[in-house]
């Protein structure tokens, strides 16, 4: 008998606490308040913060893990690479400390509420639960605007991601600026495929070179045309891939899922 009562706790402690990880932490609802009026200015557009905020997650994700370090162990300060960010870095370090959340958490959560802030895609599934670490990156993992396309495919490969994978992950240039505050579009404030037309036609307000690159070159120009057609084909590439970008380092089994609070954000 004793046995059986001690397996039947045991099991209901199990399913309590296999609730209690499936539920999101109340704390993200505030943080979405929060990011909210942070991201989205007085015309209802996304602002450069958005921007600045999606850019990030790549940023910090990229060179290792999505482990909050590019803000923790000032990989934001230290790096030229990181110049533009300085200020993201430092808004959503500030608010981390504020929530009582993760670093690396609020980085993904904010890259995520950006691109919802910036209309155009559905939205992008959003975890919480990494690990912070105050170790940095390997320096000298994120390609330059000026990379070109073989190195840009083999840099991604690297990393385990296709070259339709990098193609579309590029597209939230869509919503991007270049270093001097041009558009690389002309509907910053949306993510759009008019980012892919136009730079392959070059009537973008502003290209990087590495852009250029992808929109021409053998290994990349068919799905750069082929995103550029068809935004539903874009979307359909573009989630998982930053969603799997987001995951990088981490074991996705660990993480609770909050997005049901972006979708209540927007709602």
């Amino acid at each position: 008998m004793n046995s059986f009562r001690s397996t039947a706790l045991l099991t209901a402690l199990v399913a309590y606490f296999s609730i209690a990880k499936a539920q999101c932490p109340a704390v993200w609802t505030d943080v979405a308040s929060d990011l909210k009026t942070t991201f989205i200015d007085s015309s209802g557009n996304c602002n450069d913060d958005a921007r600045a905020a999606i850019r990030l997650a790549f940023h910090d994700c990229f060179p290792g893990a999505c482990d909050g370090s590019i803000i923790l162990a000032n990989e934001c300060t230290d790096r030229g690479e990181n110049a533009q960010l300085v200020d993201i870095c430092s808004t959503l370090g500030d608010k981390a400390t504020s929530f009582g959340v993760g670093t690396a958490d609020m980085i993904q959560f904010a890259a995520a509420f950006g691109i919802a802030s910036c209309p155009g895609l559905p939205q992008v599934a959003v975890k919480v639960g990494r690990t912070d670490s105050t170790t940095a990156n390997a320096a000298g993992q994120l390609p330059g605007a000026n990379a070109n396309a073989t190195a840009l495919v083999a840099a991604f490969a690297a990393k385990g991601f296709s070259s339709t994978e990098l193609v579309a992950l590029v597209g939230a240039h869509s919503a991007a600026k270049d270093l001097n505050g041009n558009a690389l579009d002309s509907t910053v404030d949306d993510l759009d495929t008019n980012f892919y037309t136009e730079t392959a036609a070059g009537t973008a307000p502003a290209s990087l070179n590495s852009d250029i690159s992808m929109a021409n070159a053998t290994e990349t120009s068919a799905d750069w045309n082929t995103f550029g057609a068809d935004a539903s084909t874009w979307a359909d590439a573009f989630v998982p891939a930053m969603e799997k970008l987001g995951l990088l380092g981490n074991d996705e089994a660990s993480l609770t899922d909050c997005s049901s609070v972006l979708t209540a954000a927007f709602a």
